[in-house]
């Protein structure tokens, strides 16, 4: 055997090779993505999962906003009750502190 039929023969096994892995490939992508969309199948339920579990967890999260503010106000209402409660023990405080300076300017003045 000469030279070059050495040569067309590893030509010959190196494309067999290929045309082999070619088949091998098309048949794992069918495997792969059986609706022949471009997109392998398992990666599709993966997102689709994912988009799933985004929309539960919107509506969670709505949910939980709506159970904070009750009264749709957009402030949630325990956060309200305390600012009141502030407001009101301020204006509490206010008026004892004008209430104890009246005393001391009348005992002052006498």
């Amino acid at each position: 055997m000469d030279l070059r039929e050495l040569a067309q023969k590893a030509r010959e096994a190196a494309e067999n090779a290929l045309k082999q892995a070619e088949s091998k490939l098309n048949e794992v992508k069918a495997h792969l993505d059986k609706d022949q969309d471009g997109v392998p199948d398992a990666l599709e339920s993966i997102l689709q999962q994912a988009r799933q579990a985004t929309e539960e967890a919107k509506a969670r999260f709505e949910e939980f906003k709506a159970s904070l503010d009750q009264d749709g106000d957009g402030i949630p209402d325990k956060l309200k009750h305390l600012s009141e409660q502030a407001q009101r023990a301020a204006e509490q405080a206010k008026a004892k502190a004008e209430e104890l300076a009246r005393a001391l300017q009348e005992r002052l003045q006498r």
